[in-house]
Protein backbone atom coordinates (compact mmCIF):
# COMPACT_ATOMS: atom_id res chain seq x y z
CA UNK A 1 0.00 0.00 0.00
CA UNK A 2 1.71 3.68 -1.04
CA UNK A 3 2.01 5.93 1.86
CA UNK A 4 -0.39 8.96 1.63
CA UNK A 5 1.56 12.33 0.40
CA UNK A 6 1.45 15.31 2.87
CA UNK A 7 -0.67 17.00 -0.01
CA UNK A 8 -3.49 14.10 -0.19
CA UNK A 9 -3.43 14.03 3.41
CA UNK A 10 -4.55 17.90 3.48
CA UNK A 11 -7.00 17.15 0.71
CA UNK A 12 -8.55 14.40 2.54
CA UNK A 13 -8.60 16.63 5.75
CA UNK A 14 -10.31 19.47 3.54
CA UNK A 15 -12.99 17.19 2.35
CA UNK A 16 -13.69 15.53 5.43
CA UNK A 17 -14.06 19.46 6.77
CA UNK A 18 -16.44 20.32 4.02
CA UNK A 19 -18.98 17.23 4.38
CA UNK A 20 -18.87 18.07 8.18
CA UNK A 21 -19.89 21.65 7.57
CA UNK A 22 -22.67 20.68 4.87
CA UNK A 23 -23.92 18.12 7.70
CA UNK A 24 -24.13 21.06 10.35
CA UNK A 25 -27.26 21.87 11.43
CA UNK A 26 -28.08 25.36 9.93
CA UNK A 27 -29.56 26.98 12.77
CA UNK A 28 -32.67 29.04 11.00
CA UNK A 29 -33.93 31.89 13.02
CA UNK A 30 -37.72 33.81 12.79
CA UNK A 31 -41.36 32.18 12.92
CA UNK A 32 -41.99 29.00 11.05
CA UNK A 33 -37.90 27.81 11.66
CA UNK A 34 -37.30 30.73 9.69
CA UNK A 35 -39.31 29.08 6.12
CA UNK A 36 -40.30 31.02 3.34
CA UNK A 37 -44.39 31.32 3.89
CA UNK A 38 -46.17 29.56 1.40
CA UNK A 39 -48.59 30.80 -1.13
CA UNK A 40 -52.19 29.30 -2.27
CA UNK A 41 -50.60 26.11 -3.10
CA UNK A 42 -49.19 23.95 -0.93
CA UNK A 43 -45.32 22.84 0.11
CA UNK A 44 -43.26 21.21 1.80
CA UNK A 45 -42.48 22.60 4.86
CA UNK A 46 -38.67 22.67 6.32
CA UNK A 47 -37.10 20.42 3.30
CA UNK A 48 -34.06 18.75 4.79
CA UNK A 49 -35.06 20.00 8.43
CA UNK A 50 -38.81 18.54 9.42
CA UNK A 51 -39.58 16.77 5.98
CA UNK A 52 -36.83 14.53 5.03
CA UNK A 53 -35.81 10.93 3.69
CA UNK A 54 -38.17 8.99 6.53
CA UNK A 55 -41.95 9.50 7.24
CA UNK A 56 -42.58 12.33 9.09
CA UNK A 57 -46.65 13.34 9.62
CA UNK A 58 -49.10 14.60 12.32
CA UNK A 59 -47.63 17.89 13.43
CA UNK A 60 -48.54 21.20 15.74
CA UNK A 61 -46.57 24.73 17.16
CA UNK A 62 -47.37 25.64 20.78
CA UNK A 63 -49.17 28.59 20.90
CA UNK A 64 -46.37 31.34 21.51
CA UNK A 65 -44.89 29.96 18.25
CA UNK A 66 -41.84 28.85 19.89
CA UNK A 67 -41.79 25.24 19.82
CA UNK A 68 -42.87 22.77 16.81
CA UNK A 69 -43.63 18.84 17.25
CA UNK A 70 -44.23 16.32 14.56
CA UNK A 71 -43.79 12.90 14.34
CA UNK A 72 -41.50 10.77 12.54
CA UNK A 73 -41.04 7.44 11.36
CA UNK A 74 -37.16 6.64 10.62
CA UNK A 75 -36.46 5.13 7.34
CA UNK A 76 -34.54 1.78 8.31
CA UNK A 77 -36.07 1.53 11.72
CA UNK A 78 -38.96 0.13 13.02
CA UNK A 79 -39.15 3.52 15.02
CA UNK A 80 -42.16 6.57 15.41
CA UNK A 81 -41.24 9.12 17.96
CA UNK A 82 -42.60 12.26 18.14
CA UNK A 83 -39.99 14.94 17.47
CA UNK A 84 -39.34 18.68 18.75
CA UNK A 85 -37.75 21.44 18.54
CA UNK A 86 -37.28 24.93 19.77
CA UNK A 87 -35.85 28.62 19.82
CA UNK A 88 -33.26 29.01 21.99
CA UNK A 89 -30.95 32.42 21.75
CA UNK A 90 -33.12 32.93 18.89
CA UNK A 91 -32.46 29.77 17.04
CA UNK A 92 -34.12 27.18 16.35
CA UNK A 93 -32.21 23.66 17.60
CA UNK A 94 -31.97 20.50 15.69
CA UNK A 95 -35.37 18.40 15.83
CA UNK A 96 -34.40 15.74 18.09
CA UNK A 97 -36.77 12.90 20.44
CA UNK A 98 -39.10 14.32 22.53
CA UNK A 99 -38.19 14.03 26.36
CA UNK A 100 -41.62 12.15 27.00
CA UNK A 101 -41.28 9.74 24.91
CA UNK A 102 -38.88 7.26 26.59
CA UNK A 103 -38.29 5.19 23.06
CA UNK A 104 -42.12 4.01 22.91
CA UNK A 105 -44.09 4.36 19.54
CA UNK A 106 -45.88 7.87 20.18
CA UNK A 107 -47.75 10.03 17.50
CA UNK A 108 -50.32 12.96 16.89
CA UNK A 109 -48.78 15.71 19.74
CA UNK A 110 -51.54 18.28 20.16
CA UNK A 111 -50.26 21.50 22.49
CA UNK A 112 -53.33 23.22 24.41
CA UNK A 113 -54.12 26.43 23.76
CA UNK A 114 -53.01 27.58 27.22
CA UNK A 115 -49.78 26.20 26.34
CA UNK A 116 -49.70 24.01 29.70
CA UNK A 117 -50.68 20.35 28.78
CA UNK A 118 -49.17 17.86 25.69
CA UNK A 119 -51.92 15.42 24.70
CA UNK A 120 -49.98 12.43 22.28
CA UNK A 121 -50.55 9.20 21.79
CA UNK A 122 -48.99 5.76 22.53
CA UNK A 123 -48.67 2.35 20.95
CA UNK A 124 -48.83 -0.08 23.39
CA UNK A 125 -48.94 -4.01 23.02
CA UNK A 126 -50.63 -5.79 26.11
CA UNK A 127 -51.39 -9.03 26.29
CA UNK A 128 -49.68 -9.81 22.67
CA UNK A 129 -52.15 -7.19 21.35
CA UNK A 130 -51.31 -3.45 20.12
CA UNK A 131 -53.75 -1.16 22.18
CA UNK A 132 -53.72 2.63 21.44
CA UNK A 133 -54.16 5.10 24.69
CA UNK A 134 -54.37 9.07 24.89
CA UNK A 135 -51.88 10.53 27.39
CA UNK A 136 -50.37 13.97 28.39
CA UNK A 137 -47.64 15.95 29.65
CA UNK A 138 -47.96 18.74 31.84
CA UNK A 139 -45.65 21.77 32.17
CA UNK A 140 -43.84 22.60 35.14
CA UNK A 141 -42.21 25.73 36.88
CA UNK A 142 -39.98 25.30 34.71
CA UNK A 143 -41.56 25.14 31.37
CA UNK A 144 -40.26 22.03 30.77
CA UNK A 145 -42.88 18.72 30.20
CA UNK A 146 -43.52 16.74 33.62
CA UNK A 147 -44.08 13.02 33.85
CA UNK A 148 -46.51 11.05 31.45
CA UNK A 149 -50.29 11.08 32.98
CA UNK A 150 -52.86 8.88 31.61
CA UNK A 151 -56.48 10.86 31.23
CA UNK A 152 -58.58 7.48 32.36
CA UNK A 153 -60.92 5.46 31.09
CA UNK A 154 -62.95 7.96 29.44
CA UNK A 155 -60.27 8.30 26.89
CA UNK A 156 -58.67 4.51 26.96
CA UNK A 157 -57.82 1.97 25.72
CA UNK A 158 -58.79 1.94 21.98
CA UNK A 159 -61.50 5.15 22.60
CA UNK A 160 -59.59 7.88 21.28
CA UNK A 161 -57.16 9.28 19.07
CA UNK A 162 -55.45 12.99 17.68
CA UNK A 163 -56.87 15.15 20.51
CA UNK A 164 -57.71 18.41 19.79
CA UNK A 165 -58.75 21.01 22.52
CA UNK A 166 -60.72 24.53 22.90
CA UNK A 167 -59.76 27.69 24.87
CA UNK A 168 -63.06 26.09 27.27
CA UNK A 169 -61.58 22.98 27.64
CA UNK A 170 -63.98 21.04 25.09
CA UNK A 171 -61.82 17.68 23.32
CA UNK A 172 -62.58 17.18 19.60
CA UNK A 173 -61.03 12.98 18.93
CA UNK A 174 -61.33 10.51 16.64
CA UNK A 175 -63.67 8.22 18.44
CA UNK A 176 -61.89 4.66 17.70
CA UNK A 177 -64.10 2.99 20.11
CA UNK A 178 -65.39 1.24 17.24
CA UNK A 179 -62.09 -0.24 15.62
CA UNK A 180 -60.07 0.66 13.04
CA UNK A 181 -61.64 1.38 9.65
CA UNK A 182 -64.86 2.53 11.36
CA UNK A 183 -63.59 5.95 13.05
CA UNK A 184 -65.53 8.82 13.66
CA UNK A 185 -65.24 12.20 14.77
CA UNK A 186 -66.04 12.37 18.45
CA UNK A 187 -66.47 14.86 21.31
CA UNK A 188 -65.40 15.08 24.76
CA UNK A 189 -67.64 17.58 27.01
CA UNK A 190 -66.00 19.59 30.02
CA UNK A 191 -68.95 20.02 32.91
CA UNK A 192 -68.18 21.22 36.25
CA UNK A 193 -64.41 20.85 35.59
CA UNK A 194 -64.11 17.44 34.58
CA UNK A 195 -65.03 15.47 31.36
CA UNK A 196 -68.48 14.23 30.32
CA UNK A 197 -68.38 10.65 28.12
CA UNK A 198 -67.48 10.22 24.84
CA UNK A 199 -70.07 10.83 22.22
CA UNK A 200 -69.67 10.85 18.42
CA UNK A 201 -70.52 14.29 16.30
CA UNK A 202 -74.13 13.86 14.78
CA UNK A 203 -74.91 15.37 11.38
CA UNK A 204 -73.37 16.96 9.33
CA UNK A 205 -70.50 14.77 10.43
CA UNK A 206 -69.70 11.16 10.33
CA UNK A 207 -72.04 10.75 7.17
CA UNK A 208 -69.70 9.50 4.52
CA UNK A 209 -66.30 7.84 4.84
CA UNK A 210 -63.64 7.60 7.67
CA UNK A 211 -64.28 11.01 9.48
CA UNK A 212 -60.75 11.54 11.76
CA UNK A 213 -58.14 13.94 12.67
CA UNK A 214 -60.38 17.22 13.97
CA UNK A 215 -58.53 20.47 14.42
CA UNK A 216 -60.87 22.77 16.69
CA UNK A 217 -60.27 26.32 16.38
CA UNK A 218 -60.04 28.04 20.25
CA UNK A 219 -63.20 29.50 20.01
CA UNK A 220 -64.93 26.46 18.11
CA UNK A 221 -65.61 28.30 15.21
CA UNK A 222 -64.05 26.18 12.17
CA UNK A 223 -63.37 22.68 12.41
CA UNK A 224 -60.98 20.77 10.07
CA UNK A 225 -60.73 17.44 9.77
CA UNK A 226 -59.63 14.38 7.45
CA UNK A 227 -62.04 12.19 5.13
CA UNK A 228 -60.68 8.69 3.78
CA UNK A 229 -62.74 7.93 1.03
CA UNK A 230 -60.85 4.12 -0.87
CA UNK A 231 -63.84 4.85 -3.67
CA UNK A 232 -62.48 8.03 -4.69
CA UNK A 233 -58.80 9.96 -5.71
CA UNK A 234 -57.38 11.30 -3.41
CA UNK A 235 -58.80 8.96 -1.09
CA UNK A 236 -57.77 10.90 1.81
CA UNK A 237 -58.87 14.90 2.13
CA UNK A 238 -59.29 17.39 4.12
CA UNK A 239 -63.04 18.82 4.98
CA UNK A 240 -63.67 22.09 6.70
CA UNK A 241 -67.28 23.30 9.07
CA UNK A 242 -68.06 26.61 9.98
CA UNK A 243 -70.06 26.97 13.38
CA UNK A 244 -73.56 28.52 13.17
CA UNK A 245 -75.93 30.85 15.08
CA UNK A 246 -77.88 28.04 15.96
CA UNK A 247 -75.21 26.27 17.61
CA UNK A 248 -74.91 23.87 14.56
CA UNK A 249 -72.61 23.59 12.06
CA UNK A 250 -72.59 24.47 8.19
CA UNK A 251 -72.21 21.58 5.44
CA UNK A 252 -68.72 20.52 5.11
CA UNK A 253 -66.41 21.70 2.33
CA UNK A 254 -63.62 19.93 1.14
CA UNK A 255 -60.44 21.83 0.84
CA UNK A 256 -59.35 21.38 -2.90
CA UNK A 257 -55.19 20.89 -2.25
CA UNK A 258 -54.70 18.95 -5.19
CA UNK A 259 -52.84 15.81 -3.20
CA UNK A 260 -53.63 13.17 -0.73
CA UNK A 261 -54.19 15.26 2.85
CA UNK A 262 -54.74 14.03 6.14
CA UNK A 263 -53.93 15.81 10.18
CA UNK A 264 -54.85 19.32 9.62
CA UNK A 265 -53.10 21.96 12.29
CA UNK A 266 -53.58 25.35 11.49
CA UNK A 267 -51.40 27.69 13.87
CA UNK A 268 -52.52 29.86 16.80
CA UNK A 269 -52.25 33.18 13.94
CA UNK A 270 -54.82 31.58 11.78
CA UNK A 271 -51.97 32.10 8.98
CA UNK A 272 -51.23 28.63 7.46
CA UNK A 273 -52.97 25.46 7.69
CA UNK A 274 -50.58 22.15 8.29
CA UNK A 275 -51.21 18.73 7.26
CA UNK A 276 -49.68 15.51 6.15
CA UNK A 277 -49.31 14.00 2.75
CA UNK A 278 -47.21 11.25 0.55
CA UNK A 279 -47.43 7.54 0.14
CA UNK A 280 -47.89 5.70 3.16
CA UNK A 281 -44.30 5.40 5.00
CA UNK A 282 -42.91 8.32 2.60
CA UNK A 283 -45.21 10.91 4.08
CA UNK A 284 -43.88 14.55 4.42
CA UNK A 285 -45.49 17.73 6.37
CA UNK A 286 -46.80 20.68 3.99
CA UNK A 287 -48.11 24.29 4.87
CA UNK A 288 -50.21 26.37 2.83
CA UNK A 289 -51.51 29.81 3.44
CA UNK A 290 -54.97 29.63 5.66
CA UNK A 291 -56.74 31.67 2.76
CA UNK A 292 -57.65 28.90 1.43
CA UNK A 293 -59.80 28.13 4.41
CA UNK A 294 -61.05 32.01 4.69
CA UNK A 295 -62.54 31.49 0.64
CA UNK A 296 -64.07 28.69 1.47
CA UNK A 297 -65.60 30.42 4.18
CA UNK A 298 -66.96 33.30 2.13
CA UNK A 299 -68.28 30.69 -0.54
CA UNK A 300 -70.44 29.24 2.43
CA UNK A 301 -71.83 32.54 2.97
CA UNK A 302 -72.78 34.01 0.01
CA UNK A 303 -74.36 30.14 -0.10
CA UNK A 304 -76.38 31.10 2.74
CA UNK A 305 -76.90 34.60 1.67
CA UNK A 306 -78.66 33.30 -1.67
CA UNK A 307 -80.38 30.83 0.26
CA UNK A 308 -82.37 32.84 1.86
Amino acid sequence: MKKLTFITIVMLLTATSIIAQEKKFPEPTGPYLGQNPPGMIPEIFAPGIISTVSHEFSCCFSPDGNEFYFTRRHSGLNQTVIMTCKIVDGFWTEPEVASFTKNEFTFEPFVTTDNKRLYFQSGRVIDGALQMFTLYVNRDENGDWGGIEDPGELFNPNKTMHIASTDSGTIYTTDISGGMGNEALGIIRKSGGKYQKLEKLGTPFNEKGQNLHPWIAPDESIVVYTVKRPEEEPNSVLFCSFSQRDGGWSKPLEITLGMIASQPFITADGKYLFFSSGERGKGDIYWVDAKIIEELKQKHIKNVISNN
